[in-house]
């Protein structure tokens, strides 16, 4: 494997992209009362979408999450950590599906319309907002003992939204995901943002992307360790960098929004491949510590010896 040109194209992947500096970002605490206001106003906006009334809805609280028993079979779920919020309607997934195949862009212009009704620019928050990403697709297609194939069907059509906050996005899951069925109602609605911000913490110089490709670059040959034969130029059969905001995941507390730089990259060998997602620090100083294998809770770190401190034990 080349590891410069995999630092090379990994520094060219977002070079373009950057600001000088970005602000470090403390978040509101995320209290139970807070899980419980956020879950009525959710399930309130579940029931403006849908004809699931939730004055009969059943809570049951479990340890990291709150689970919501709705009308018909359906269900919303509020994670107590990060605030994230599911919900998924009942019902079979190849009822109601579209009349046809249609084009992205009519789809597109749908599930928008769709997320413009809900109002879901809202959950972005003051200094937020949410930028439509990609389209989502669930066909399906069969063919009968005589090898005839039947025409695609488009069962679900899902669109998916980026929170960003001073125009840097907020990368991990996909901040917002509205899936439609076919007759225009909601199937499935996802909102992964996480509680306000609270104060800025510092403005940070970002670090060149070249220094950053180096970090990722290091922490690839540490997960790959000692290999028996060494790997051929050509491995890497993809790659990418991005930078922003880093969201630990809907099941991981966080206190910190801290400037991050965001790796992907594809290995294939010989009939094996193998993905690897890798976040370096954006900046010189590092505000959350990422561990290498992603098992733990990330902590903050302090701002000065003098300073406020970012509070510990996240979980």
């Amino acid at each position: 494997m080349n590891e410069q040109i995999l630092i090379d194209s990994l520094a060219a992947a977002c070079a373009d992209r950057l600001p000088n500096r970005a602000d470090v970002l403390a978040l509101r605490p995320f209290t139970l009362d807070d899980v419980r206001s956020r879950a009525s106003r959710f399930l309130a906006l579940v029931e403006e979408a849908t004809e699931c009334a939730h004055d009969r809805a059943n809570f049951a609280t479990r340890n990291d999450r709150t689970l919501v028993q709705l009308a018909n079979g359906a269900r919303a779920v509020v994670y107590h950590a990060s605030g994230a919020l599911q919900f998924k309607a009942a019902g079979s997934p190849f009822e109601s599906p579209f009349a046809r195949v249609e084009e992205r862009a009519v789809l597109t212009r749908i599930v928008t319309e769709a997320a413009q009704r809900l109002r879901l620019q809202e959950w972005a928050g003051d200094s937020g907002s949410l930028q439509f990403e990609r389209l989502f697709q669930s066909k399906g297609q069969g063919a009968d003992r005589n090898e005839r194939i039947a025409e695609a069907v488009l069962f679900r059509a899902t669109g998916a939204w980026r929170h960003l906050i001073g125009g840097i996005p907020v990368l991990g899951a996909a901040s917002v995901a509205l899936t439609l069925s076919g007759n225009g109602a909601t199937e499935a609605l996802a909102v992964h943002i996480r509680p306000g911000v609270a104060e800025k913490l510092d403005s940070a110089a970002i670090i060149a992307p070249e220094t950053a490709a180096r970090q990722v670059a290091a922490n690839l040959a540490s997960v790959l360790g000692n290999a028996k034969e060494r790997l051929p130029g050509d491995v890497v059969a993809s790659q990418t960098m991005r930078f922003g905001y880093l969201d630990l995941g809907k099941r991981k507390a966080q206190r910190v929004l801290a400037p991050v730089f965001v790796a992907q990259i594809v290995l294939r060998h010989r009939l094996e491949t193998q993905a690897y997602v890798f976040a370096v620090p954006a900046t010189e100083r590092s505000y959350l510590d990422l561990p290498l294998f992603g098992t733990e809770a990330v902590v903050g770190r302090a701002r000065s010896a003098g300073g406020k401190h970012c509070e510990n034990g996240l979980r």
